[in-house]
């Protein structure tokens, strides 16, 4: 893998005087120049006044709009970065992203080393958000899955970044928002890079092995189990999809803090699919050589695992990742087969391309065994989800409203967007089956929520959440929103579900006060 290496300082002092920098990123709004000290200094450098550009409309502050101007020689700055930020009312931490990744494309295309930001020209956003959002636009918005094209990347120059300020007392909230930023961001393009590798080097072993890889945290354990332990207990959800592939399944286990006695608990369960034909229920040709990314919840869990890591939060987390392929040969489960799942249930098939859901069965039991306080998975897992919406929002649905209110309000905070849908009793009749406990497949019609309704069968009574990524996990260029956050590929994985459930642990933290038993009494009301 090709991480994102970009070198962060921050430095006090007065952009006016000090040293001499490649380039300075100016957020420029609509109609309007800016009347920080530092707008003020740009003008009287430049050859042509910004601010005259401004006012004859030349340049416009549109979100996006870019213009470099070159200064004159001896002065702090070689040349400033103007970009477009829409209306200063819409000004958000997400504008900040998309403009950092905008700017540090720009950069690296005219090779170009170095970045400064001056903090007071961001209004309305505290040091450490700005940090943060800085650093995730340009980690995210660099990010090029190049394994196997090493000689593109040897040739680019990968721009650092300066947070220069006059105020000594805002280094520390920089510096914590700097952190922030990178453990996300390191941790999301790791997904990608993930969910990007093709299947044939991405097997469920591999993804394992990868999975290891997260104790070199001393916070984390990490237990694989192959199959013949997932044989001897009984876990025929996983073995089943299993059994038509010549590559064996496996289960990971990741245990972060698990010392920890008294904070929140929470489980991660992700669907680790690292191939999908659909097995004898076989998938169209045309798109299948995408269904690599089918396991981009089981990448999800591990960057997830991997940026609280990072940030050392006091939580305990559980991760439990079920992985297969999905293939069709003669001995692959059938459409009519009886399957008995770890938790003793029977399902009965009717589509083997419903297989997430067979995985995520075993593993969702076995993560009530270690009894979270609250459970979430994250799969790719519907086309129905697809349909009902778009790439621009991942599906949520759950036993506890609540949860799945605090789920959106993550998601709307970094802008990885999400939308409940509903879990009623009356959809229980599309997924009863005559020979069996549940049948695998309620149909087409409210396909993504039958879906979760078959899942919510093996939570037992613990607050759960699901969140259906098929339609944001991956990205096709010109059809998604997404191309518009330059942060994001223009094709490939997106490394969906960091961010939010990184936010969400935060924000579970905060409303418990890191206590187990509160976050445990504020689930029970709901």
């Amino acid at each position: 893998m090709n991480p994102v290496d970009i070198k962060i300082r921050c430095q006090a002092g007065d952009p006016a005087t000090r040293g001499a920098y490649k380039a300075l990123l100016l957020p420029l709004f609509q109609g309007a120049w800016g009347r920080s000290k530092i707008h003020g200094l740009v003008d009287k450098w430049s050859e042509i006044k910004p601010r005259d550009m401004v006012k004859s409309q030349e340049i416009r502050g549109d979100f996006k709009e870019f213009t470099i101007l070159h200064l004159k020689k001896g002065l702090p700055f070689e040349r400033v970065l103007l970009i477009g930020s829409g209306s200063q009312k819409e000004f958000s931490k997400d504008r900040v992203r998309s403009i950092a990744a905008k700017a540090a494309r720009t950069l690296r295309k005219i090779r170009c080393t170095e970045m400064v930001i001056i903090p007071d020209c961001f209004p309305g956003l505290e040091p450490a958000q700005l940090a943060q959002a800085v650093v995730e636009g340009m980690i995210l918005g660099l990010y090029r899955f190049s394994k196997y094209t090493p000689d593109k990347v040897r040739a680019e120059v990968t721009p650092s970044v300066l947070f220069l300020t006059e105020d000594s007392a805002a280094l520390p909230a920089l510096k914590a928002g700097v952190r922030r930023g990178e453990s996300v961001a390191h941790a999301a393009n790791r997904v990608r890079d993930l969910a990007n590798t093709p299947g044939n080097l991405m097997t469920p072993r591999i993804l394992a092995e990868t999975a290891r890889g997260l104790s070199k945290h001393p916070s984390v354990k990490v237990t694989v189990h192959d199959e013949k332990v997932l044989k001897k207990k009984g876990m025929g959800g996983i073995l089943s999809v299993a059994q038509g592939s010549d590559e064996p399944a496996r289960l990971v286990v990741l245990e972060y803090g698990k010392a920890r006695k008294s904070v929140p608990h929470i489980a991660f369960v992700g669907k680790g699919v690292t191939f999908d034909t659909g097995g004898i229920s076989i998938k169209p040709a045309a798109a299948m050589h995408h269904m690599k990314y089918d396991m981009s919840g089981a990448a999800a869990v591990i960057g997830i695992v991997d940026a609280i890591a990072r940030l050392d939060l006091p939580v305990r987390i559980t991760g439990v990742i079920p992985s297969a392929e999905n293939m069709p040969s003669a001995r692959a489960y059938k459409p009519g087969d009886v399957i008995k799942t770890y938790s003793g249930k029977y399902v009965e098939i009717m589509n083997t391309d419903a297989e997430g859901r067979m995985l995520l069965a075993d593993a969702l039991t076995l993560a009530t065994e270690s009894k979270p306080d609250l459970i979430v998975d994250l799969a790719t897992l519907t086309g129905g989800c697809v349909i009902a919406l778009g790439h621009i929002a991942s599906g949520v649905m759950g036993n506890c409203d609540w949860l799945c209110d605090r789920i959106q309000q993550a998601g709307n905070q970094c802008q990885e967007k999400m939308w409940q849908l509903p879990l009623y009793s009356e959809y229980m009749v599309q997924i009863r089956s005559t020979v069996a406990d549940v049948i695998n497949s309620g149909g087409r019609p409210a396909s993504a929520i039958t879906a979760g309704m078959f899942l919510k069968q093996f939570v037992g009574d613990i607050p759960w959440a699901h969140i259906d990524i098929a339609g944001t996990a991956w990205i096709e260029e010109d059809t998604t929103l997404y191309i518009h956050k330059p942060y994001l590929p223009k094709r490939g994985a997106t490394g969906v579900g960091v961010r939010s459930m990184v936010t969400l642990v935060e924000d579970l933290l905060a409303v418990s006060g890191g206590s187990g038993e509160k976050l445990r009494k504020q689930l029970k009301v709901q």
